[in-house]
């Protein structure tokens, strides 16, 4: 994950008392390449106590300085809505976490990719090292999943919570955003088969084979471990900035899923059972939509009926 967040106020819905007011500092103790482009980082923090507990899909902010653009006022060419700001921050759902530590996956935005000045927290993560100190908090987000098929998401403000407990459910997402799909995949394939957990349907699109390898590496774990009955993953390389001609090139060597971009993928993979029955709080079909609002689009056109919900999980983040 690693989208932008207000650095002044908390916004936690309220009674939900696992949120830290201020952030706390952890030290950096692992950093790696794992890709490309992608560094993960493992935050510690002194004690248990301290460290933020977060369910499945819950994310945290990470505080760095801010940075002035090449042209004053500005950041990549546009004006810079954090101007002025002492710090910036970024959400980052943790790939895997423990009792006192968290791991997080930051995808370098360089000046190349991203013209003049690239990514705010990027450019903050490559000069971190072992050792290093960084401010966090947690945790955020109006949606998790808090185990046993439970799928909630809160109001930003009441705190009233809504609960789905799907047979099954899509989740649909591209990039650096197929982080929290793991972290949720990952926790549903966790629990026992008595808990009627749901089969998943994983819809996934990257424009890289080597930055899609560590998430490969984790989904087809899982698939290779529960069987279709429990998880099917559907993958697409898309090719940025080309004609849809040239996206639609043969894979490159390695890469055994499609080419072409996430509505190609929707319109040729089998989808979810279209469910039956009145639905309700216990919907049938769930449809999880992760990262840019395009994503959640593309859903909205994924024929559903009154026992299937969509939630876009990054609709109402709790700045």
């Amino acid at each position: 994950m690693g989208q932008p967040c207000c650095t002044e106020r908390d916004g936690r819905a309220l009674g939900d008392m696992r949120s830290q007011l201020q952030p706390l500092d952890a030290r950096v103790i692992q950093r790696e390449e794992v890709a490309p482009g992608l560094l993960r980082f493992c935050f510690a923090w002194r004690s248990a106590k301290l460290a933020p507990k977060l369910l499945p899909g819950e994310h945290l902010k990470v505080f760095a300085p801010n940075l002035v653009g090449e042209v004053p006022g500005q950041w990549c060419g546009k004006a810079d809505p954090e101007l002025g700001l002492p710090l910036v921050c970024r959400r980052y759902t943790p790939i895997a976490s423990g009792e006192a530590w968290h791991d997080i996956v930051v995808e370098v935005i360089t000046k190349t990719r991203a013209s003049l000045d690239g990514g705010k927290f990027s450019r903050y993560a490559q000069t971190l090292d072992i050792g290093d100190t960084v401010s966090v908090s947690g945790p955020h987000g109006l949606y998790s999943y808090g185990g046993k098929n439970r799928f909630q998401r809160r109001a930003p403000f009441s705190g009233t919570e809504e609960v789905v407990s799907p047979s099954h459910v899509a989740m649909v997402a591209s990039g650096v955003a197929v982080t929290t799909v793991i972290r949720l995949a990952s926790a549903i394939a966790a629990e026992s088969p008595a808990f009627s957990p749901p089969t998943m349907w994983l819809f996934l699109a990257t424009d890289s084979v080597e930055a899609a390898a560590p998430h490969r590496k984790v989904l087809e774990g899982l698939v290779e471990r529960l069987g279709p009955s429990r998880i099917r993953l559907s993958y697409t390389l898309e090719r940025q900035g080309s004609s849809p001609q040239a996206r639609h090139k043969s894979a490159p060597q390695g890469w055994p899923y499609a080419v072409g971009d996430l509505t190609d993928l929707l319109a040729s993979a089998e989808l979810p059972p279209t469910p039956s029955g009145s639905g309700g709080p216990s919907s049938q079909r769930l449809v999880l939509t992760f990262g840019a609002p395009a994503t959640k689009k593309l859903c909205e056109d994924i024929p559903r009926s009154s026992g299937t919900a969509l939630w876009h999980w990054n609709d109402e983040l709790d700045d």
